[in-house]
This record gives C-alpha cells, sequence and structure tokens, in this order.
C-alpha cells in the first residue's frame, strides 16, 4: 500500500500533531507500508496554513492508494480515497487564526472518505457539525515507552536542574490563551518551596513571566527541548499539571504518566478514560481546586507514590504501534468500500 501524508508540521520535537505524524508514519513503514511524506516540517503561523494547502493542490498524487490529511492540509486537494485526521475543535480557541483553521477542517472533512480523531470527546465536537457518525473512527495517540520512561537517576536530575529541595511541577505545551499556564501559576503562588518547570513558546510568554514574577513562584522555562531532554525534566519533576481547556488528545499527559507521574488536570477531552485514577481531574478553570490537589500532593508522599505507580501502568496500554494498526485497518476499510 503507498499512501501520501500531509502535515503542515512533522516531527518529534514539533507539536503534538506533527509529533503523532512522525510517530504514526515510522509504525506505518514498521507494518510494510509505504509512506511518503509532504510536509514544511515547521510550525505554520496565520496565513502560512493556507497557502500550505493551496500549495498541496497542485501535488500530483495519483499513484498513492491512500492520501492521509493530517490537519486539514489537503483541503484543496482532489483524490477517491482520501482521509484527515481532525484533533480538536480549533473554533473554541476564539481567535481569528483559530477560525481559519476551523474553517479549512470543515472542508477539508466534508469531501474525505473516513475522518480520524483521537479522542470520544473529539467525535463528539464534530458530530455537532453534521457529520455522520460511521464516517468518523476514534484512534488513541500513543507513547514511545523506550524513550520516555522512568529513570533511576532522579536525584541527580533535581541537582542538575536545581530543585532538589523543592516540590516540582512541570506543564508542557505552547503558550497560548487555550492552555491557560496562568492558572499553574496561581496555584502555585499560595504554596511555599514550589517550582514550575514551563516547557513551550508562544504568544503568551511574557504574560506568564510577568505573572510568575508578580506571584513570586520560581519558574524555570525552556522554550523548546530535545526528546531526550524532556524525559529528564518528566523525571526531574513531581507531578504533571495540564491547565489547557481545549484538547484533542494531550499527548503530553501520557508521556508524562509513562515517566511515572501523577496528573492535574481539567475534566476535558477524555481525561476521565486516560487519567482516570492516576491523578486529579478537576473543573475546567478551577484555580483552587488545582492549588488543593497540588498541596495534597505535597504534602502526602505515599499518595503521591500509589497515584506515580497508577500513573506508570495505566501508560503501558499506549502505544504508537496499536495506533499504527488501528490506522492501516482504517486505510483497508476506505480502499474496500469507497
Amino acid at each position: 500500500m503507498n499512501v501520501a501524508f500531509l502535515s503542515y508540521g512533522f516531527g518529534r520535537e514539533v507539536s503534538g500533531s506533527g509529533k503523532y505524524g512522525w510517530y504514526l508514519v515510522n509504525e506505518l513503514r514498521k507494518l510494510g507500508v509505504c509512506v511518503d511524506i509532504f510536509s514544511t516540517n515547521f510550525i505554520v503561523k496565520t496565513l502560512g496554513a493556507p497557502m500550505l494547502y493551496l500549495k498541496n493542490a497542485f501535488l500530483k498524487l495519483n499513484k498513492y492508494d491512500i492520501v492521509h490529511s493530517n490537519e486539514g492540509s489537503g483541503v484543496f486537494l482532489h483524490h477517491p480515497h482520501m482521509i484527515d485526521t481532525y484533533h480538536h475543535d480549533y473554533k473554541q480557541s476564539f481567535d481569528l487564526n483559530s477560525l481559519t483553521f476551523h474553517n479549512l477542517e470543515m472542508l477539508q472533512c466534508r469531501k474525505v472518505q473516513r475522518i480520524i480523531v483521537p479522542s470520544y470527546a473529539t467525535k463528539n465536537s464534530i458530530l455537532r457539525y453534521g457529520f455522520k457518525e460511521n464516517r468518523i473512527s476514534v484512534i488513541y495517540h500513543g507513547v514511545d515507552h523506550t524513550a520516555f520512561r522512568k529513570k533511576n537517576s532522579r536525584d541527580f536530575l533535581r541537582r542538575n536542574y536545581g530543585v532538589s529541595n523543592s516540590f516540582v511541577a512541570i506543564t508542557v505545551g505552547k503558550l497560548i490563551k487555550r492552555k491557560r499556564q496562568t492558572d499553574i501559576i496561581n496555584a502555585l503562588a499560595e504554596i511555599p518551596d514550589t517550582v514550575l518547570i514551563l516547557v513551550g513558546k508562544g504568544e503568551e510568554e511574557s504574560n506568564i513571566k510577568k505573572l510568575a514574577k508578580e506571584k513570586q513562584v520560581k519558574l524555570i522555562h525552556f522554550k523548546q527541548v530535545p526528546e531526550s531532554q524532556l524525559v529528564e525534566l518528566y523525571n526531574a519533576a513531581d507531578v504533571y499539571v495540564h491547565s489547557s481547556i481545549v484538547e484533542g488528545f494531550g499527548l503530553t499527559v501520557i508521556e508524562a504518566m509513562a515517566c511515572a507521574l501523577p496528573v492535574i488536570c481539567y475534566d476535558i477531552a477524555d481525561f476521565k478514560n486516560i487519567v482516570h485514577d492516576a491523578g486529579f481531574l478537576l473543573k475546567p478553570k478551577d484555580v483552587k481546586s488545582m492549588s488543593h490537589a497540588i498541596t495534597l500532593l505535597k504534602e502526602n508522599p505515599n499518595e503521591k507514590k500509589f497515584l506515580s505507580e497508577v500513573a506508570l501502568q495505566k501508560s503501558q496500554a499506549f502505544t504508537w504501534e496499536k495506533t499504527a494498526a488501528e490506522h492501516l485497518k482504517v486505510y483497508k476499510e476506505v480502499l474496500m468500500y469507497n
């Protein structure tokens, strides 16, 4: 089977959707699928995505059995066997750039033979736009357990990053409004001897740093790190805090769990199924409860240890091998029935 994979971002060090593409393609190739990648290999901003989509419209992809478009990147392309991965509802981000993405995604999804989504929450969101349920396939993302794992060098890593004597929270993601990293700053403001490791870059960076300074919260910020260092940072932390209010799957949550971190997150996406009893699910924007959950883990080492073990165990259910196998099944169904 020959597959063309279209994506505006692609790679292990890129965004969640770009990382999804990288792992998916590599696992599909292990299954004997021939996959060619069409990507700009960087995060497209503002009008970059529409320009890329127009460029893709002129691609000659007749030799491929399947064209797999990631996040609408093949919207102006025509092929009899096209699939799109729809990660989450961009319209919920309430800005012009996200609205552009949303409209392009809707155009793409209405013309493809199958829509792949990473969670049942995303499936429910797209059903509201009038799509038929039998055209939508839910396939969870995975995690690379050879890379994201618990390390025995925790004490060394904590000394190396200067956090030996602190309770450390970590969060990873774009610094944009819907990720709400300021909620974590506010939650930590009343808890002594705590540190936030923040990994990500974006338009909200200055606001986050300003708030951390005002609230006297110690912040260690990395704009971008290689995957190997990200694993080190997870292992140096005590808890993973995910403050986003819009999410498709939440890949960093699974990565943190695979490194044996308990999770504190808002009850969105499919976290009720994914995290469940490996941490705390909170009402969105409930900063007070977030602060209480962090304090509970800080003051109860045994509870933190128990939740760490649960997180590690639950993460084992998510693999990229399983994700790729389910994608291949969808490809075969599209070829058979369309």
